[in-house]
């Protein structure tokens, strides 16, 4: 295991993010605005309950700083001003991803979703007979080629930094022990199922089908619900892991616990992230991410079986799973292949 200094890193560290929708900032907003948009989230949230603590949590905050922009910078103007909105909003818009850019250093994607959190409010604002028009569909350009831009760490890890990675959460625990059991049915876990950090979070002692070798009806990205299978090995390690909860008197349902306000609780994903970090560090990674797990198993089973892979993403297109979660062939590698079947 290297040092802290000896890690590597794909991604710029020691970046400041600056929070923008300060209390100052949300004290200078419209007032109307601010009515508007809760009657927006309000009827958002009874259309669609299941993600009403996920992506609408994330487009309240970006909407959030879109409202604190105008009211600094475009005269606080009211969202439903249809006269404003008709002679001025293309430019606001374009303003606005100018300061994304700029001024908040937001990449390509992120800058792609500030604007659908946006144009979400506006879709709504139409259907409910607010607005005659959506101000900006159709005329605003979104920002192009956001996938291909690598602002975060993506790593294909190998079969052999997989098996170090495994067999050094295998040793075992001691009060000395950098890794403990909740990191390594956390790894297990995660690289057998290709799962997303945010069903390994809501994962439930309970949802446990031992004779599938599956955790049942776990709710993940946009309220979707998907099983999460685990092999017979990490079943065993499951396994001693609650009976070492039994000893040391956890209790909770969730898989994953932290000792909060005086009862046990559920793991935030933040601290699963910090986690899984650390467990880069085996391989000499610093800035390892849960992301990293899922495209190395699915890049590990999709170059035997793409369809396999597909099955295991819960992916709707083919596409998907071969363009994002399967590591490009160098044109050496492209050329060896194409030799053994010339």
């Amino acid at each position: 295991m290297k040092r802290k200094e000896e890690l590597k890193y794909q991604t710029k560290t020691g970046r400041k993010v600056k929070r923008y929708a300060t209390k100052e900032r949300m004290a200078k907003i419209n007032p109307k605005n601010i009515r508007e948009y809760d009657r927006y989230l309000k009827s958002s949230k009874i259309k669609n309950s299941d993600v009403k603590d996920t992506t609408y949590k994330v487009y309240q905050s970006y909407m959030n700083i879109f409202m604190c922009f105008i009211a600094e910078r475009e005269d606080n103007f009211y969202l439903l001003d249809e006269e404003f909105l008709e002679d001025n909003m293309l430019d606001v818009m374009e303003d606005y991803i100018e300061f994304l850019q700029n001024e908040c250093g937001n990449g390509k994607k992120v800058i792609n979703t500030k604007l659908s959190a946006v144009s979400s409010f506006y879709i709504w604002a139409v259907k409910r007979g607010k607005l005659k028009a959506h101000p900006f569909d159709g005329k605003l350009d979104r920002i192009k080629n956001a996938q291909e831009e690598k602002r975060i760490s993506v790593y294909f890890l190998n079969d052999d930094e997989v098996k170090q990675i495994t067999e050094t959460l295998a040793e075992e625990k001691t009060s000395l022990s950098k890794y403990d059991w909740q990191d390594e049915v956390m790894w297990n876990i995660a690289f057998d199922s290709a799962c997303r950090i945010g069903a390994l979070h809501n994962l439930n002692i309970s949802n446990i089908n031992w004779e599938k070798r599956v955790f049942t009806d776990v709710r993940e990205k946009r309220g979707k619900i998907v099983d999460i299978p685990f092999t017979e090995y990490t079943k065993e390690i499951i396994e001693r892991y609650l009976k070492w909860r039994e000893e040391n008197g956890i209790d909770t349902d969730a898989l994953f616990y932290v000792w909060k306000q005086g009862k046990w609780d559920r793991m935030s994903t933040q601290s699963m992230t910090i986690r899984i970090r650390k467990i880069g560090e085996i391989i000499g990674v610093g800035d390892f991410r849960p992301h990293c797990i899922r495209k190395t198993r699915l890049n590990q089973v999709g170059k035997n079986n793409i369809q396999l892979a597909k099955e295991l993403a819960h992916h709707e297109s083919m596409d998907t799973t071969a363009r994002f979660y399967m590591e490009k062939k160098s044109e050496s590698e492209t050329l060896a292949e194409i030799n053994k079947i010339m």
